[in-house]
């Protein structure tokens, strides 16, 4: 929901009810900038036009509504902002916010798969094949299998941590912010047994269990307004 960031009230029938700020942090770069805006907007789309769907006034503090998505590079180094604007908004952001939602999701996993189990066939004509299960299934080349090696080799040797987003998080915990965490189900059991990341609020494997758990609304409750139902 889009709200004057200066405000601290949302209107309604009666009295005025507090806004909870949420900053939502996560990976921003080219490469996966498909992934990096539809978490965001499933969350914020989600807790749009509250009245009327039974959640809450919440305002979503987010770095790529500064239109940074539109000229990130690959990696996500570099952009139209210049890094020290990046670092004092994201920074300012996580600050004014109430509450913290990290996406730890690097999506450095996508393509892997299908790229590993790509093996290299020779057919008794000799001719080529590739195929993803077995000799019978193979189909005959297309792709270069040497194209394919340097693309996954380039994905390995140039995978980019999210180093913005692991800042973020203790710069959240360490002032005492409530840290939600999103990890994929792959590696939630990595966040939940490290003696830092364990320290989160909540860790859930994606926004769907964030959102069927609720668990947006029952900080709202606690800390932003007693709403009973």
């Amino acid at each position: 929901m889009m709200l004057n960031p200066d405000k601290k009230y949302a209107r309604s029938d009666g009295a005025d009810i507090p806004i909870m700020y949420v900053y939502l942090a996560g990976r921003i770069a080219g490469n996966c900038i498909d992934k990096c805006l539809a978490w965001r907007k499933q969350i914020v789309n989600h807790y749009a036009n509250y009245k009327n769907r039974g959640v809450y006034p919440i305002s979503f503090l987010d770095a790529l509504n500064s239109k940074e998505a539109d000229s990130v590079d690959k990696l996500g180094l570099t952009s139209n902002i210049p890094p020290g604007l990046i670092y004092d908004k994201d920074i300012l952001s996580v600050q004014k916010a109430d509450v913290v939602v990290a996406n730890m999701e690097d999506y450095f996993e996508d393509g892997i798969e299908e790229s590993m189990n790509l093996t290299h066939y020779i057919n008794l004509d000799g001719r080529e094949f590739y195929s993803s299960s077995s000799e019978e299934d193979a189909k005959e080349i297309t792709p270069n299998f040497e194209e394919a090696f340097f693309k996954l080799q380039d994905k390995i040797k140039n995978r980019r941590e999210n180093f913005g987003t692991i800042y973020e998080t203790a710069i959240a915990m360490h002032s005492g912010k409530p840290v939600i965490l999103i990890t994929g189900k792959e590696r939630k059991y990595i966040y939940e047994n490290h003696p830092f990341a364990k320290r989160a609020s909540v860790i859930v494997e994606s926004v769907d269990e964030l959102l069927e758990n609720k668990w947006l609304n029952i900080l709202y409750k606690s800390i932003a307004g007693a709403i009973y139902e």
